[in-house]
């Protein structure tokens, strides 16, 4: 009885010395790597400026800028979609094209002042793989009417 008793002891003591051997380095590199795989790191795209103001321009003229960003993020930087507020104004951007860490790009952005008399300001949403889903561009232009 006392032999069974003690197996029974012995047994008992060493699954709980076996099931408590995870040591807290482990346990915080095993967090750590789970925090990792958790929140994967993303591209950034930083713009030189995220606005222009083509000042003064006479209506039907078709006024252009360049927008130049670089990657400044830890992955390859992907736009997938650049659109304008409107049909007035086109985006021109490297689609779906990896741009590498330190990368640079443009994008080309036209607005067509035809039929547009006044002050306009204009958006172009750029849709890319970063934390915030890409960022806003701003024009304006005071597009000076057509004698009639």
């Amino acid at each position: 009885m006392k032999f069974n008793r003690y197996v029974c002891t012995v047994i008992a003591l060493s699954l709980f010395l076996f099931a408590c051997n995870e040591t807290a380095a482990s346990k915080i590199k095993a967090d750590n790597q789970s925090n990792s795989q958790a929140q994967p790191s993303y591209a950034e795209i930083t713009f030189d400026n995220i606005f222009h103001d083509f000042g003064n321009i006479k209506e039907g003229e078709i006024a252009k800028t360049i927008f130049k960003f670089t990657n400044t993020g830890k992955n390859d930087l992907y736009i997938v979609d650049a659109v304008g507020s409107c049909g007035c104004t086109v985006p021109k951007y490297p689609k779906n094209i990896a741009i590498k860490p330190g990368g640079n790009g443009e994008i080309e952005v036209n607005f067509d002042s035809n039929g547009r008399p006044n002050l306009q300001q204009k958006m172009i949403k750029v849709s890319a793989n970063t934390p915030d889903g890409g960022q806003l561009l701003r024009i304006q232009a005071f597009v000076e009417p057509k004698n009639n």
